[in-house]
């Protein structure tokens, strides 16, 4: 198999950079196909804080899927959304015990903005649209999300 550009058929963000092919990770470890450790410093907040490799994870992902893989939450739910809606509900600060699961960190954002302008398109403050955010922060990668960084190369005109 050929990798990189131009051989590969990936679009990578910098084409003219080879990247390390990666075979397998451990704890804070990412190693590539010759053996070559990598201490994983980019894999995002919160996307690998448990490490890589972890098997009690892995059992318990298995397990799961092989119940049921997923469900649309507009549609169904399952007993481990609601035992884990519960649990995380109680370490939670009074008054936000319920959980609207999403996929990751840009959908949440962009979410977010949606239900502030539907209540307030629905409590008759159809005036109120602005959202706050701070100066060249980072708020994902979707495009309502990168409208909310305060780069100015990066702003969405609405």
């Amino acid at each position: 198999m050929q990798y990189g550009y131009p051989k590969g058929h990936v679009f990578y963000r910098k084409l003219t950079r080879t990247y390390p092919l990666v075979t397998h990770g451990e704890g804070i470890y990412l190693y590539d196909e010759s053996g070559k450790p990598y201490i994983d410093g980019s894999g995002g907040a919160l996307v690998v804080n448990i490490g890589h490799g972890q098997k009690e994870i892995l059992q318990k992902m298995t397990e799961q899927m092989g119940r049921v893989s997923y469900v649309h939450g507009t549609q169904f739910t399952t007993k481990s959304i609601e035992e884990y809606a519960e649990a995380l509900g109680e370490v939670l600060p009074k008054g936000l015990g319920k959980i609207y699961f999403l996929s990751g960190g840009s959908e949440s954002i962009e979410a977010a903005i949606k239900m502030a302008r539907q209540y307030f398109l629905e409590s008759g403050q159809s005036q109120r649209w602005r959202v706050v955010a701070r100066w060249h922060s980072y708020h994902g990668n979707t495009l309502g999300a990168l409208s909310l960084t305060g780069r100015m190369e990066r702003m969405v005109i609405w």
